[in-house]
């Protein structure tokens, strides 16, 4: 039986200030009494639950009142002839979905009697942030058990028999809880490989028991990989083929790799106090007490594990192959194109950067790069996307693309990105088209690109001569001489042209030292990087080419720059250039500048400016010197 109520208080009155107050005071006065007053106008919503209705005489039912949104400071529990009241136990929790933070204060009371009948419970009072609220009332019954004491004798175990011990746990850890997994949407009867399917996890734990967990839900078996669980599981109390439990559950992903009906086997290590079944009691001299606060605690640690029955088991199909599109790359879920960017002045040979949004829900880790259509002579290079989460639990978001792709051909063609996709809804292939758009190549058309060489015939073995002896001689050789080698005027000079090898070796050695010390080869190569870039800045700026000068320019300034910061050219921006210099330093300026012409649309009258930048380049150039 549950009842519920919702409660408001009546607000805060108005206030009339009776003299002029600034309008900034009056302002501040007004965001601090909304500020306060928030709390009193959100309605406490108060809800009763009594379970069982029905109890055998010296067992007891749990009456539980749940206050959300509200704090109760008071509770005054009626007074029933022959009624036990226990209690009560409180206890606070808090949760926080999508951004809503609620709290709920439990207040739960041991109801029973020692004599058969049947009880009214009039209504309890609380007084819930200064409001008094009363419940409603029950009515709970209470039939003859069959281990009470016979009438006369005692509470007790004054008849030398053992006293009931209460319900008995079987052996095995399923006495002190389980996991179930089910689909999210409770409609859904199956997923596809390849699909993250939104999944609910629940750990079951026994009414009563304190529980601590000790790492994060595991999956054990091969068939499923668990992805996205939510880092803080939301708490409930539920009942469970007659019993009550406490309640925590995850939302999660599942996906699997082959088709069939499998059963996601999870586990969950936690340790776990339950109340002793098997006497060990503390006495308290009341039977019903001894019942609900004298039994001992067991304490483990435990892993509970998930049903593999028939009745657990997920359906996975397989993807169809007919209808499958040559550019599927296994994405399942439902997606489409955002915001995209295409040039619409091309040249052959030049690489343009395209940039496009994807949006959805499904698995984004298997969606493939989008392709420029209709294909034709284009080289695509491969680039780079980012995904940015919409949920919590990552099943929906938006992928950035960004990656170069180069004509190589003249023309004015109209062009559209295209990928594909399965929907697990409708079960079929779909094609995700951005909206077509015309753009201009111009240029000279490319030469087809060279296929690769044959490899190089290999040469032919050198044949061996047919008789490897040595001729014979014919005549006798030269009479040696006698001297000692040291004494002839060879060795000396053997020893002379050594001398002066060694030490043109060791003249070499040094300027080679010199020549490769790495101060000196990093002052070269800064030097001559500098030399390029303002070259490259001269040769750009002649031709009116605005993006290429830009460019130049901008790695000019970051080379003289990096010696000063410590830091690689290449890394050197606007952000650090904006924490180290003025705001009207010619330098600052240059890279607002090189910013603002890069990710701004081409403006036609853009040579115009170039002496405007070049002289602006200069006096950046001139800071630095």
């Amino acid at each position: 039986m549950v009842t519920t109520r919702n409660i408001r208080s009546t607000g805060v009155p108005p206030v009339r200030p009776t003299f002029h107050s600034p309008p900034g005071f009056l302002l501040g006065l007004l965001l601090l009494l909304s500020y306060f007053a928030t709390p009193l106008l959100h309605a406490a919503e108060v809800t009763t639950t009594l379970q069982p209705t029905s109890v055998p005489a010296g067992e007891g039912a749990t009456l539980t009142i749940t206050v959300t949104n509200g704090t109760p400071t008071a509770a005054n529990k009626p007074e029933v002839p022959d009624l036990i009241i226990q209690g009560p136990n409180q206890g606070r929790q808090f949760s926080n979905i999508n951004g809503v933070v609620s709290s709920t204060v439990t207040l739960s009371y041991a109801i029973g009697s020692m004599t058969a009948g049947e009880y009214n419970i009039p209504p309890f009072t609380l007084v819930i942030d200064g409001a008094e609220v009363k419940t409603e009332s029950f009515t709970v019954k209470v039939t003859p058990s069959a281990n009470q004491a016979p009438a006369g004798m005692a509470p007790g175990n004054s008849s030398g028999n053992p006293s009931p011990s209460g319900p008995t746990l079987a052996a095995g850890e399923t006495d002190f809880g389980f996991l179930t997994i089910e689909f999210a949407d409770k409609t859904r009867k199956h997923a596809w490989v390849g699909e993250i399917a939104p999944v609910r996890i629940r750990a079951w734990i026994p009414d009563g028991a304190r529980a601590n967990l000790n790492a994060r839900i595991q999956p054990e078996g091969s068939s499923f990989t668990l992805h996205n669980l939510s880092e803080r599981p939301q708490e409930s109390r539920e009942q469970n083929n007659g019993k009550n439990y406490h309640v925590v559950s995850w939302y999660g992903g599942l996906s699997a790799l082959k088709g069939g009906r499998y059963a996601p086997d999870l586990t969950l290590k936690l340790n776990i106090a339950v109340p002793d079944p098997k006497g060990g009691r503390q006495s308290t001299g009341d039977p019903f007490m001894d019942q609900f606060l004298g039994r001992r605690m067991i304490q483990k640690e435990v892993t509970l594990h998930s049903k593999t029955d028939d009745s657990t088991k997920l359906e996975i199909r397989s993807l169809p192959t007919e209808g499958r599109p040559d550019n599927f790359a296994g994405a399942v879920g439902k997606f489409a194109f955002g915001r995209t960017t295409l040039p619409t002045t091309w040249k052959t040979g030049e690489p343009q950067q395209i940039l496009t949004e994807v949006t959805g829900s499904g698995n984004f880790t298997l969606l493939k790069q989008p392709e420029l259509l209709p294909a034709g002579p284009w080289k695509t290079y491969p680039g780079q996307n980012q995904f940015a989460a919409g949920d919590a639990a990552a099943f929906s978001g938006t992928t950035t693309f960004r990656f170069s792709q180069v004509a190589r051909q003249a023309g004015n063609p109209t062009v559209h990105l295209s990928f594909s996709y399965f929907d697990p809804e409708s079960g079929t292939y779909q094609t995700a088209d951005s909206p077509p758009q015309s753009i201009q190549i111009t240029g000279a058309d490319l030469a087809p690109e060279p296929e690769p060489a044959a490899a190089a015939a290999q040469p032919d073995k050198i044949k061996e001569p047919e008789n490897p002896l040595a001729p014979q001689r014919t005549r006798d050789s030269a009479t040696a001489s006698l001297t000692p080698w040291a004494y002839t005027s060879g060795f000396r000079r053997f020893l002379t042209g050594l001398s002066l090898l060694l030490l043109a070796a060791f003249s070499w050695r040094g300027f080679q030292h010199i020549r490769q010390n790495p101060a000196r080869l990093a002052r070269a190569a800064h030097a001559q990087a500098l030399r390029t870039a303002l070259s490259e800045v001269d040769t750009y700026a002649g031709r009116g080419d605005v993006p290429r000068f830009f460019a130049a320019a901008r790695r000019a300034l970051q080379v003289r720059l990096a010696p000063r910061y410590q830091l690689p050219a290449h890394a050197i921006s606007l952000a650090d250039l904006t924490a180290r210099l003025s705001g009207d330093s010619p330098v600052v300026q240059f890279f607002r500048e090189a910013d603002l012409v890069e990710f701004s649309r081409p403006d036609p009258n853009a040579p115009q400016n170039l002496p405007n930048w070049r002289a602006l380049l200069n006096r950046a150039m001139n800071a630095l010197t």
